[in-house]
């Protein structure tokens, strides 16, 4: 029997499983793709840490840091290019650089024991330990589960502990890669507009003229009848400031489900505990997730080396869901413009350094002003 068993293999599952090994943890791996992160949704961007301080210095987040190190920086970013349509072009200094999340993944999970290709349809406890069993037939018996599937989680159906999001609190993530020799490499262009409802598109420069091109729209939204795949395509058509000129698409667009509400319900559940998109791992008001999920991973690894998983809970929200928070409230502000449009000039006022705090996440007076009542 294992000590514990990882359910799924991103950046969260495959953090995890590279520091049950380094702590000697019995482990086992389990990811449902033939191969670890292929394919990738994700616009594979992360801020400079010294640009983050208020989270990159956290234990877990200063871990996930060094372990993406493990994989080569493809570009480097020295500005972060939000244009609201009609209203501003905020040009703020936020540096970062894009990585491979399939190759960080390779290197996270080197060593360690797992299996690819295969994914869990049954969870089940059982004399204090969990009998895990998967579409290949594999049964499988560990003591811990760290859930890191991703949304929906279907560990969290199977062992009782279901979460629903509201429509609002959900979107779907769609990403293609392009060659858009015409983008300029050290920007970093986020759109959004009533094109984008809900959310924003992206141009992210990946590596060698090839860039990360996407956009996030709220399944609120969706459910309205809005097509999140024909508003990419209008949004590669618009052309803005001709990023697309002699564009080429170089793989059909390919969608995830990303929960924007922060933490959306325990982090633990018996001897479950729940990392990444399967607790809500991203930042509500910049879709940004690799670094967190990879914290939660790293924590719930230890949690369970220390054989103490009410420890993960109070990790868990102090080193990563209070800090999602203040993305949640900043997200109250979005959805405030998306409904009311006519009301979106006012952000003309805002100074571009004000805007880039709240872009990172960085907690400032509007953080307070938008507290009270409930949560949206």
């Amino acid at each position: 029997m294992f000590k514990v068993a990882v359910v799924g293999l991103g950046p969260a599952g495959s953090a995890a499983l590279r520091r049950l090994n380094e702590l000697g943890v019995e482990a086992i791996g389990i990811e449902r793709k033939v191969s670890v992160e292929t394919p990738t949704v994700c616009g594979e961007f992360l801020p400079e840490p010294e640009t983050i301080p208020f989270i990159s210095e956290k234990p877990s987040v200063r871990l996930a840091f060094k372990y993406i190190g493990l994989a080569k920086r493809l570009n480097t970013f020295e500005e972060v290019r939000l244009e609201i349509e009609g209203v501003k072009t905020f040009r703020m200094k936020i540096r970062g650089f894009t990585i491979s999340r399939k190759e960080l993944a390779e290197r996270l999970v080197e060593g360690s024991n797992y299996i690819l290709g295969d994914d869990v349809v049954y969870v089940k406890r059982e004399a204090g330990h969990y009998v895990i069993k998967t579409r290949k037939g594999r049964t499988i018996e560990s003591e811990y589960i760290i859930s890191a599937e991703g949304y929906p989680s279907l560990t969290r159906q199977f062992v009782g502990c279901q979460a629903r999001l509201d429509d609002a609190d959900l979107a779907l993530g769609v990403n293609m890669k392009m060659q858009t020799p015409g983008m300029e490499e050290r920007i970093l262009y986020m759109y959004a507009s009533p094109r984008t409802p809900g959310g924003y598109a992206w141009i992210i420069p990946h590596r060698d003229g090839v860039s990360n091109v996407g956009i996030g729209v709220r399944y609120s939204f969706i459910r309205k009848g809005v097509n999140p795949i024909r508003l990419l395509h209008d949004f590669i058509e618009l052309n803005p400031h001709n990023y697309f000129e002699s564009s080429k698409a170089l793989e059909p667009p390919r969608s995830r489900w990303i929960p924007v509400s922060g933490f959306y319900a325990s982090p633990t559940c018996g001897k479950v505990l729940f990392a990444g998109d399967s607790l809500g791992a991203t930042n509500p008001i910049n879709g940004g997730g690799i670094f967190t999920s990879m914290a939660l991973g790293i924590l719930a690894a230890e949690s369970v080396w220390l054989d103490n998983p009410s420890i993960y809970q109070e990790r868990a929200w102090r080193e990563v869901g209070s800090i999602l928070l203040v993305g949640r409230r900043y997200r109250r502000l979005v959805d405030f413009m998306y409904s009311n449009w006519r009301y979106s000039g006012l952000l003309a006022l805002v100074p571009e350094k004000f805007m880039a705090r709240v872009i990172k996440g960085e907690k400032t007076f509007l953080y307070y002003f938008l507290t009270p009542g409930r949560e949206s």
